[in-house]
C-alpha cells in the first residue's frame, strides 16, 4: 500500500521538503506525482525547469531517507488518486485540502475506500507568507524564505501613537520592513460602539491596502456590559494582507467613568470628553485615558500593541488555524 503526494516541485524548497517528509513518516511506499512539462506549460505562469531536472532533485532528496518511493508523471491535478485501490493516504498542503476532499468523494462514488488526508502546514518565510516556488523565482524571497526587500506595512490613521506601535511591533517580527501612513476611509463618527469598532478597524485596514504586504486598521470603541451596567473601552486591530485575508485581534478592556460616558452620549468622543472634564489635551496621542486612570500603570500604547499582537497571532502560528 502507498501514500500519494503530488506537485510541480519547480524549486525544492523547505515547504516541499516538509510535505515529502510527512509522506515518508507514514512508513508506506511514497508515490510522488510530478507534473509533466506539458502540464507546467499549460497551467503555470512561472518557471521553465524541465521534468528531468525536477525529478533528479526529488530523487536526490528522497534518497536521503532510504525509503521506498516512486516518481510518476502527472498530467492533471489529481492523477490516479481517485481511482487507484493501492493508495491509503494522501499528503497535501492547506491550499489543496478541498481537492483532497473531492478526490475522496470520487473514490466513494467508485466504491473505493477514502484516503486518509494528512494536511501539512505551510512553511513560512520571514515575512509570514508561505514559501513558494513562484515567490523564489520572482526574487521576492530566497530559497529559505528570507525576504529580499522590506515588508511594506501601511496603517490608515492620523494618530502618531498608532504609527509608532505598528513600527515597534513590526521590529519584533520582521527583519526588514517599512511603515507607510495612509489616509483612512470616511467613517460615520469619531466614536464607535460595540461591533462598529471591529467593522471600522477592518474598513481602515482595507482602505490602506494598496500594493502593500500588510495594511492595518486600529479602532477603540465602547462596549456595554449588561451585567454591570458599565462601558468598557476595547481596542480592535484588523490586519489585511496582499491576498485580501484579514485577521482580527482585540485588547483587554477597561471601564470608562460614567461622566465621560454621559458626554459621549451627547455626541462627544472619549478623548474630547476627557479633555473637557479633566483638562488633558490630545490624550489619545499620549498615554490615553487608561494612562491617567491607572496612574500610568497601563497606557494606551500597551492596549494598541496588545491588539496588534493578537491580530498577528494566526499569522505567526498558522498551524492552529
Amino acid at each position: 500500500m502507498a501514500v500519494v503526494v503530488g506537485g510541480t516541485f519547480s524549486i525544492l524548497h523547505p515547504g516541499h521538503k516538509k510535505l515529502l517528509k510527512a509522506a515518508v513518516d507514514t512508513g508506506e511506499t511514497v508515490m510522488i506525482g510530478l507534473t509533466t512539462d506539458r502540464y507546467l506549460e499549460e497551467n503555470k505562469s512561472y518557471g521553465n525547469v524541465s521534468y528531468a531536472e525536477r525529478k533528479r532533485e526529488l530523487m536526490n532528496y528522497m534518497d536521503t531517507f532510504h525509503c521506498r518511493y516512486e516518481i510518476k508523471p502527472l498530467d492533471n491535478r489529481e492523477g490516479n488518486s481517485s481511482t487507484s485501490p493501492d493508495y491509503t493516504s494522501i499528503v497535501i498542503s492547506p491550499e489543496t485540502y478541498q481537492r483532497a476532499l473531492r478526490i475522496n468523494e470520487e473514490r466513494k462514488r467508485r466504491g473505493l475506500k477514502p484516503l486518509k488526508i494528512i494536511k501539512v502546514p505551510y512553511v513560512l518565510g520571514n515575512d509570514l507568507f508561505p514559501i513558494s516556488s513562484s515567490r523564489i523565482l520572482s526574487g521576492e524571497i530566497d530559497i529559505n524564505g528570507n525576504r529580499t526587500g522590506p515588508v511594506r506595512i501601511s496603517i490608515a490613521t492620523k494618530n502618531d501613537l498608532k504609527v509608532r506601535c505598528v513600527g515597534d511591533y513590526a521590529s519584533r517580527v520582521f527583519s526588514k520592513f517599512e511603515v507607510i501612513r495612509s489616509s483612512g476611509p470616511d467613517l460615520p463618527s469619531d466614536q464607535p460602539f460595540g461591533s462598529d469598532t471591529e467593522e471600522w478597524a477592518i474598513r481602515r485596514s482595507r482602505a490602506a491596502a494598496g500594493d502593500n504586504d500588510y495594511s492595518i486598521g486600529v479602532e477603540s470603541g465602547l462596549f456595554y456590559q449588561r451585567a454591570s451596567g458599565t462601558y468598557l473601552d476595547v481596542h480592535y486591530c484588523a490586519v489585511t494582507d496582499k491576498f485580501n485575508h484579514t485577521t482580527i485581534g482585540s485588547s483587554s478592556g477597561f471601564q470608562i467613568p460614567d461622566d465621560i460616558i454621559d458626554s459621549v452620549k451627547l455626541g462627544m468622543n472619549e478623548s474630547d470628553a476627557f479633555q473637557r472634564l479633566y483638562g488633558s489635551e490630545n490624550i489619545g496621542q499620549k498615554e490615553g485615558i487608561v494612562g491617567r486612570i491607572s496612574g500610568n500603570e497601563l497606557k494606551r500604547y500597551d492596549l494598541i500593541m496588545e491588539s496588534i499582537r493578537n491580530a498577528f497571532l494566526p499569522r505567526i502560528h498558522p498551524d492552529f488555524y
